[in-house]
């Protein structure tokens, strides 16, 4: 990519992309504009629509870059040699998607926008959802045990995630990431030694 004036299209692009997740984190996509995002930048508003038209092609570039890091996490477990457990690649799961308010609200913000019917969004988390349930899957049947109800339980999991970025976006009290996992294994008796006191 060309050099600009204020460093390597690469650097800009990273550039854009980290301000406009912070602003959306504070202000939301529909109060934060491609002007607003080009000033807290530093770059021009020429350069912001070289590298996006529409603020929906940025937001189609965050959403990309997002499920990619969360999957990554996924992967990078499943591809190591060293087998995993349900409660190491959970606790990952987990950790990545609610290391960050900013990223838990612009996953839910995206996922709204699937929702409501933006077509491109709603086909990219089908896409997303059947690869993490596939990785889940794959996971599990390297793990000893009995390979009861996997396509269930990997459901199960991405919907616990999914729900616990709306309590932690609602500022819910807080429960540990450890907590939650051994209480999800023991829902569903993937780990039966599990013993939680209520």
């Amino acid at each position: 990519m060309a050099k600009t004036a204020k460093g390597s299209g690469t650097d800009n692009r990273q550039k854009i992309i980290d301000t406009a997740i912070a602003m959306i984190g504070e202000k939301g996509v529909d109060k934060t504009s491609l002007a607003q995002i080009s000033t807290a930048s530093g770059l021009s508003k020429g350069t912001l629509y070289y590298y996006y038209a529409s603020k929906n092609d940025l937001i189609f570039d965050i959403a990309d870059r997002h499920i990619k890091q969360i999957s990554a996490v996924l992967f990078s477990m499943i591809d190591d040699k060293t087998p995993v457990s349900w409660e190491q690649l959970l606790t990952a799961f987990f950790e990545t998607l609610l290391d960050s308010r900013d990223r838990s609200r612009l996953h839910l913000y995206l996922v709204r926008e699937a929702i409501a019917g933006n077509d491109s969004l709603k086909t990219r988390f089908q896409t997303t959802y059947t690869e993490w349930f596939s990785m889940v899957n794959r996971a599990h049947s390297r793990m000893p045990g009995p390979q009861t109800d996997v396509s269930a339980k990997s459901k199960f999991f991405v919907a616990l995630v999914d729900g616990f970025i709306l309590q932690v976006l609602l500022d819910t009290e807080k429960t540990a990431v450890r907590d939650i996992v051994r209480l999800a294994l023991k829902v569903v008796d993937a780990c039966p030694e599990t013993d939680l006191k209520f």
